[in-house]
């Protein structure tokens, strides 16, 4: 078995990592932008860039991993099974990116792309929201949406290997609360102590089915949260990053704090961005040089092939014509020399004395005939014989 193949069977299997994927949502297949990375979620964020989070790619086989046999496939997809893959070849994570810590809430720079090595046809544009938007989406209570895979309730964990690889995406709805909304939030529940998390300015998404909301479960790390308007999608930002205190209970259970996600305008997915755009660029300008070296190389090949036959039919030309002027000069001289014999000839016989009325003699392809001439029998001045 191919070793791309084990690795995919390797990151579909996943189960014991906490990312998350939409409770209770509704179902989003066909999403045009959500993607299955490994065993968690993607966001289709342009034709070869895939935006996910840096614990599932670290859990998933890590950069070196991804880079050498990672694959993805087409957006909104509930089976692979038939699907093309497309080749992840580089994977960004920022520098400062570790290992998060849920149990103390040490979340840092929890980000990652995915460079993909040729284009998925996009049919919906992302573009990184501005801050100026964000409080735009708080004061008009914009619906925000997220699209993750995973699990629907948190009784399905541990579910058979053919529904995790076969698991629909779900979408999750919510709106978008201001940094100082934030805190007063978190200032109804003893158990998150703002002042040491330390995190001023990050915006939220709440989410509890208690509140009749859907909220995020395992298997939806990496998805991203977006406003929709005019048929472009906005990108608040990941599920990377925020407290987690609810995350898809088992039905039976009942959690009194609700999760929250937070949205840091100031994070460093903007940067990578504009690093993976240039490199996608650089990539698309090789490739388009190639191609362009390619085309040049076959027009060359094309107009050498047309040169060489038109000098092999100018020269089949020049040849015929030769021939046939060869053979009109041949012609030429034959009858020149017939002529210079026929005069010969007529000098030597015509009107020159014969013994016998209509005898006749060919020389030269002229035909003398003795006639009579007064009273005198000559040869005539002959006739050619082609006459």
């Amino acid at each position: 078995m191919k070793k791309w193949v084990l690795g995919l069977l390797f990151l579909l299997t996943i189960s014991s990592v906490p990312s998350y994927a939409v409770e209770f949502g509704q179902d989003a297949t066909g999403d045009s932008n959500v993607m299955k990375v490994g065993g968690s979620s993607g966001f289709l964020y342009s034709e070869r860039i895939v935006i996910t989070v840096g614990h599932v790619v670290e859990w998933s086989g890590g950069v070196d991993y991804w880079e050498r046999y990672g694959v993805v496939y087409k957006p909104g997809i509930a089976s692979i099974a038939g699907q093309k893959p497309y080749r992840v070849k580089k994977v960004l994570i920022p520098s400062t990116y570790i290992t998060p810590d849920y149990a103390n809430n040490l979340i840092y720079d929890d980000l990652a792309i995915l460079i993909l090595n040729e284009d998925i046809p996009i049919t919906k544009k992302a573009v990184l929201a501005t801050e100026d938007q964000m409080k735009r989406f708080v004061i008009e209570k914009s619906k925000v949406e997220l699209v993750g895979y995973g699990m629907t309730s948190g009784s399905g964990r541990n579910r058979p290997w053919e529904e995790i690889i076969n698991r629909s995406p779900n979408k999750l709805t919510s709106t978008l609360i201001s940094p100082e909304m934030v805190i007063d939030f978190y200032k109804k529940y003893p158990n998150v102590d703002w002042k040491k998390i330390n995190k001023p300015g990050v915006y939220g998404i709440i989410q509890h089915r208690e509140l009749k909301q859907s909220s995020i479960c395992d298997g939806d790390s990496g998805s991203v949260f977006f406003v929709e308007e005019d048929n472009v999608r906005y990108v608040l930002g990941t599920t990377g990053l925020g407290l987690v205190n609810n995350n898809c209970p088992p039905p039976e259970r009942s959690y009194p704090y609700p999760s929250m996600s937070w949205i840091d305008p100031k994070s460093k997915l903007a940067d990578l961005l504009k690093t993976a755009e240039k490199i996608v660029e650089e990539d698309k300008k090789r490739e388009f040089d190639q191609a362009e070296k390619i085309r040049l190389d076959i027009e060359l090949k094309a107009k050498a092939e047309a040169d060489v036959k038109e000098l092999a039919e100018a020269k089949a030309r020049a040849e015929a014509e030769a021939t046939v002027l060869a053979k009109q000069l041949a012609e030429a001289e034959l009858a020149a020399t017939i002529m210079k014999n026929q005069d010969i000839a007529r000098k030597l016989y015509a009107e020159k004395s014969c013994n016998k009325l209509k005898l006749t003699k060919y020389i030269a392809e002229l035909k003398f005939t003795c006639i009579k001439k007064g009273k005198k029998l000559v040869w005539n001045s002959g006739i050619a014989i082609n006459n």
